[in-house]
Parts: structure tokens; C-alpha cells; sequence
């Protein structure tokens, strides 16, 4: 009979993306997230079959933390443009250093060369994409935009503004990550309401 398993994959998962975030995909070990998680580095192996495996497992749960995240700030805000604000600030509010941003850009790296991680990487961006649009649209719905925003633009502009800005943050390190950020996204989207 096999044992039951006492940590759960996303528990592994989670320490992965903070290993990565310290480390980088190209300094991460087995041994480095089995330390951080409780776990030998062969029930990693067992599980994720390599550092490949986890690193593509944990590419794979992406978009779908991106939803849950969406989700969450859903339930906090009733606006849909303060929701897409939260989403995207509590997206970030976690990191604290510019070296964390560095590491994360060695996995764009992975996501450009090897076609396994570019889908998951392009699902990852679908999905931040596709509910901004229905965030948008339910804004410019609201009245909070004006009626001819083209959402769809907006949409990949808003994407474009959040890895740009991480990606600028990453080398300057002008004031917290969420201000810069925060301060970014009221620029890109103060032409477009109706406040």
C-alpha cells in the first residue's frame, strides 16, 4: 500500500516559485526546493520526474493562479477597474527585491527557446489578457471607461504596461514595486475613463 502523500503538489509548487524568485531557474536544485519543502530530492523525482518536470509543472499552474488571483480580487472590490488594480498590485506585492524579478527573467529564457514552457507561458498570458478584456469591458460597462475604449487593445496595452514596468522596476528599483506599479497603470488608463 503507498503511503499517503503529506505535502501536496501545490505546497511543492509554491516552494519552487519562491526558490526561483531567490535562485533562478538555472540555479534551482531538487535539493534546494526539497530543503525548503521538507522533501528528498528523489521524492522529486519521483513526482516531477526532473528539475525539467517541476519547472514545467510549476510553468503549467501559472494561468491558473492567475484566475484564482483574479477571483480573489473580485471578491474584495465591487469596481471593475479597482478589481483589475488589486489584481495586478496583489500580483506583485509578495516581491520585495529587484534580484527577485532578475531570477524570474531567467525563465523568459525557458518560455523563448523551449516550446513546452512557450505554451505555458502564452496560456499564462492569455489568461492575464483575456480577464483584463472582461474586466475592461465590464468597466466600460459600468461607465467607468468611455464607450469607445477599444478593449481588446487596452487589454494587451495593460498587459504590456505590467511586464514592462516589472521589467523597468527590475533594473531601477524607483520606489516599491506596487507604487511604480500602481503609479504606471493610472497612467495608462486615465485617458481612457470617464473620472
Amino acid at each position: 500500500m503507498a503511503r499517503p502523500r503529506l505535502i501536496s503538489d501545490d505546497a511543492i509548487l509554491d516552494a519552487t516559485r519562491q526558490v526561483l524568485a531567490e535562485l533562478g531557474p538555472t540555479k534551482l536544485t531538487l535539493a534546494a526546493v526539497g530543503a525548503r519543502i521538507g522533501l528528498a530530492p528523489p521524492t522529486l523525482m519521483q513526482r516531477f520526474g526532473s528539475k525539467r518536470g517541476l519547472l514545467l509543472a510549476s510553468a503549467a499552474r501559472s494561468p491558473l493562479m492567475v484566475l484564482r488571483a483574479v477571483a480573489e480580487a473580485e471578491a474584495r472590490n465591487t469596481s471593475p477597474l479597482a478589481t483589475l488594480r488589486d489584481f495586478a498590485l496583489s500580483s506583485v506585492a509578495h516581491i520585495q527585491h529587484r534580484e527577485e524579478l532578475g531570477n524570474g527573467l531567467g525563465f523568459v529564457q525557458l518560455d523563448v527557446a523551449d516550446p513546452e514552457f512557450r505554451a505555458h507561458a502564452l496560456a499564462h498570458t492569455a489568461a492575464i489578457v483575456d480577464s483584463s478584456a472582461r474586466l475592461l469591458a465590464a468597466a466600460q460597462e459600468a461607465g467607468e471607461l468611455k464607450p469607445d475604449v477599444d478593449i481588446a487593445a487596452l487589454a494587451r496595452l495593460t498587459l504590456v504596461c505590467f511586464n514592462g514596468a516589472l521589467q523597468v522596476w527590475a533594473v531601477t528599483g524607483w520606489g516599491s514595486l506596487t507604487d511604480f506599479l500602481r503609479a504606471q497603470l493610472d497612467l495608462l488608463l486615465s485617458p481612457y475613463t470617464t473620472e
